[in-house]
């Protein structure tokens, strides 16, 4: 199978350099015409894209060639000098061959090169010369179509056409010879049609039944509404289209009974039904107007059924556009060129203002993009800005407005290249918006799996960031899809596109740096897999080679975290030779960079290299809620040298990076903003214990703060010197609000035993009496207060 798809063999070089020389000349010769036939321009520019193509595959033959001729020509070794002992005859003969043949190849790469460029350059005037056609016709200009005389020669005329439409059936029966009426298929085409409608009901109870929109499910995910959708639509509208299709297939063929200007109104007419079952169908299908818990956008309901209707309507206006100018004989004047462009045009721009109008696509209900986790989910995140798709509908908006001012000023090629340019792309936004959807389901649910979070051992927040570059990959690649299929749609060759993105990929030359998207978008793919691979490799170590050994639990984590330190350079030692950066001359700046750093350099780059450390490994990170020696806070800031504090008195405390590695810190929001939350409290001798465990923990049940899992608890911590001695503990989402929690609760406990009758007790304490009197006790009990006075 592979030796069947290589290329073929190199042809003979001489001839093709001729055959080259030929189109060029033709190519030339055609760039200076005044007229522009489309057909040749796509020939020549295939035949220059295979000039590019072969010409390539020279340049590389000949290069690889080359190199080897080098070798060959180092394993000789020098050349004997002047005056020295000559070498033997075979060997001079050798190094000669090689010389020569060197010379050759650099003739070869030299002229190739040449040949390339100058189709390139060619090619770039076939494109330059198709877009000056192209504004030419725009900017023609017909007869104002509201003018009474445009008017009156057009309405006429558009008669005569759809009466000439209207006897083509009649026109092809006519031609028909008596034999031919008699051998036309009626019965066939009857039983084909009922059978072809039995198939068809049954495909769609079919599909419907097992695929469709199940109404006992009230919350489908993403996917299985994606499903439901193209269960629906192909039932609903795929399958009547298929048997149009099939009519149109029928008509086109060779031994059809259909011909001439009857056979293009019929085909011309399938394609304007197919087009109006697509449009009734499958905008249903995505905004189940009628099902909304099955929407593939979240729409309003209302507004789903105006979209839908304004959808009909565009598909209305394009079926007349494709029956009317394909199916009659006669060409249109110009008259009424611009009276029906102004009809139809004005039309669809109206209704495609109607369609963007900002209130339709108003997304409501709950976002579907949130990953569930089993125990104390984080914060829900803010839902993304919808300004993108407020600057599409403008933009849209805009060149329907365009498109009207041109149909009513007699520019019609430019107002039916507008809105026609406009309804195609929009369909081609539509299905790469479906297509995202169902892609951001499917990587919601990777990241989110449990081989993710087991086997990889991904904690909540790499899974979120996983997910959110993947998306963010998902959403440039997509849109470099849709930029390749809307380009042609506006009259941008896709030949030319593909030559712009290829040099665009191939890597493009900043001074004497060339950038490479595609090594670049490689190596960060082999790092990734590298990472993967590296955390695959570390999980089996720790959970099943590891626990075998009988090494102490601390070196086992050693060596789990020096596999993963090593899996990493490595990795990123792989990523950077795919990029093509010489590892050696790292290693020479490195090692010039060790002597500034034993003559003073230390502590900064101490501080330096901690701040490296800080941001790959990340034991801090900006916002999060630390303790560093006597100080606490927030941080702000991490910099190369220092990282920035601030304190609750809102206070910066600047602390060198390395204090940062080097001592304890305690890290209150480090993985996420769980906390625990104690509240000491202690109660009278002789209380029933078991009724101050059930206030407590009924208090913190009363706080919706305070999670339910892990369930709040007590401890009786002691029997005190003056009170039983309870703690309350209880576990909440947001660490930072942990002392007013604490506090609301102190509050609310203090209120529940007064209730209760429930006594905090004074401290008791017990003072001796030196030298005491007769007749008065050698002690008394004194009771303080809590400031401790008597």
């Amino acid at each position: 199978m592979a030796a069947a798809q290589a290329e073929k063999p190199l042809p003979s070089f001489n001839r093709v350099v001729h055959e080259w020389a030929l189109t060029f000349k033709q190519v030339e010769a055609f760039t200076r015409q005044t007229t522009l036939d489309s057909d040749l321009a796509d020939r020549y520019q295939q035949s220059l894209a295979e000039i590019e193509h072969l010409g390539n595959r020279f340049l590389v033959d000949a290069q690889a060639r080359l190199k080897l001729l080098a070798q060959l020509t180092e394993a000789l070794g020098p050349a004997p000098g002047e005056g020295a002992e000559p070498e033997p005859a075979a060997l001079a003969a050798k190094r000669k061959a090689y010389g020569e043949e060197i010379g050759f190849y650099r003739a070869r790469i030299s002229e190739t090169t040449l040949a390339v460029t100058r189709a390139g350059l060619l090619a770039a005037a076939i494109s330059s010369k198709s877009r000056k056609v192209l504004l030419g016709s725009l900017v023609t200009q017909y007869p104002l179509p509201f003018l009474p005389a445009t008017i009156k020669t057009a309405v006429p005329e558009l008669g005569a056409r759809l009466r000439a439409i209207a006897h083509l059936p009649v026109a092809w029966w006519d031609g028909l010879t008596p034999k031919l009426r008699q051998d036309l298929p009626f019965k066939h085409v009857i039983i084909v049609a009922l059978l072809a409608g039995l198939a068809g009901w049954i495909g769609r109870h079919y599909l419907l039944r097992y695929f469709g929109r199940n109404r006992a499910l009230t919350n489908p995910s993403y996917a299985r509404r994606f499903i439901a959708a193209i269960a629906e639509g192909a039932a609903r509208g795929i399958i009547p289209a298929l048997i149009l299709g099939g009519i149109m297939w029928r008509t086109l063929s060779p031994d059809g009974y259909i011909s001439g200007e009857f056979a293009r109104f019929v085909v011309a007419s399938c394609s304007a039904l197919i087009l109006i079952v697509l449009a009734a169908v499958l905008p249903r299908a995505v905004l189940a107007p009628y099902s909304p818990v099955w929407q593939l956008a979240p729409v309003d309901p209302r507004n789903g059924k105006a979209i839908c209707r304004l959808i009909n309507f565009l598909a209305v206006f394009l079926a007349i556009d494709i029956i009317l100018p394909d199916a009659a004989k006669v060409s249109a004047s110009p008259e009424l060129v611009s009276f029906y462009n102004m009809v139809l045009g004005s039309l669809s721009g109206v209704v495609l203002l109607l369609l963007m109008r900002g209130r339709l696509w108003k997304q409501t209900g709950p976002d579907d993009d949130r990953e569930a986790e089993t125990a104390m989910p984080p914060p829900p995140a803010p839902r993304p800005s919808r300004s993108f798709w407020a600057s599409l509908r403008a933009v849209i908006a805009l060149c329907s407005v365009a498109g009207i001012a041109a149909a009513l000023l007699g520019y019609s090629e430019l107002s039916f290249y507008l809105i026609k340019n406009l309804l195609f792309s929009g369909t081609v936004i539509g299905g790469l918006f479906l297509l995202r959807g169902l892609l951001r389901e499917s990587i919601r649910f990777a990241v989110g799996s449990r081989w993710a979070i087991e086997r990889l051992g991904l904690e909540h927040p790499t899974r979120q960031g996983i997910k959110f570059w993947c998306r963010a990959a998902l959403e440039l690649v997509l849109f470099v899809i849709g930029a390749v299929a809307i380009a042609p749609i506006w009259g941008i060759p896709i030949k030319e596109l593909t030559r712009w993105l290829g040099g665009f990929l191939q890597g493009f030359k900043i001074g004497s740096v060339t950038i490479s998207v595609v090594d670049i978008a490689v190596a960060f793919g082999v790092f990734l897999i590298g990472l993967v691979i590296t955390r695959i490799l570390q999980r089996a170590l720790t959970d099943q080679v590891l626990p075998q050994t009988q090494l102490e639990t601390g070196l086992q984590n050693s060596l789990s975290s020096g596999f993963g330190y090593v899996g990493l350079l490595i990795a990123a030692a792989l990523a950077i030779s795919v990029v093509g950066i010489d590892l050696s001359n790292i290693a020479l700046i490195a090692g010039a960079l060790s002597v500034g750093i034993g003559f003073g350099l230390q502590n900064i780059v101490n501080n330096f290299v901690s701040g490296l450390i800080l941001l790959i490994e990340r034991p801090v990170k900006v916002g999060d809620w630390v303790v560093v020696g006597s100080n606490e806070g927030f941080i702000q800031k991490i910099n190369v040298r220092a990282t920035e504090l601030l304190t609750f008195q809102r206070a910066s405390v600047i602390i060198p990076n390395a204090d940062l590695l080097s001592s304890a810190v305690t890290n209150w929001t480090h993985k996420d903003r769980h906390g625990r939350i104690e509240v000491a409290v202690g109660v009278a001798y002789g209380s029933d214990t078991s009724r101050v465990r059930e206030i407590l923990l009924l208090c913190a049940q009363e706080d919706d703060r305070i999670f339910r899992y892990p369930a709040p608890y007590v401890l009786f911590k002691d029997f005190g010197n003056s009170s039983l001695d309870f703690e309350l503990r209880c576990f909440t989402g947001d660490v930072l609000s942990r002392l007013m929690i604490a506090s609301d609760l102190r509050f609310l406990i203090d209120q529940r035993f007064r209730e209760q009758g429930v006594e905090i007790p004074f401290p008791q304490r017990v003072v001796h009496m030196a030298g005491a009197r007769d007749g008065q006790p050698e002690f008394s009990p004194l009771e303080e207060d809590l400031d401790g006075k008597a």
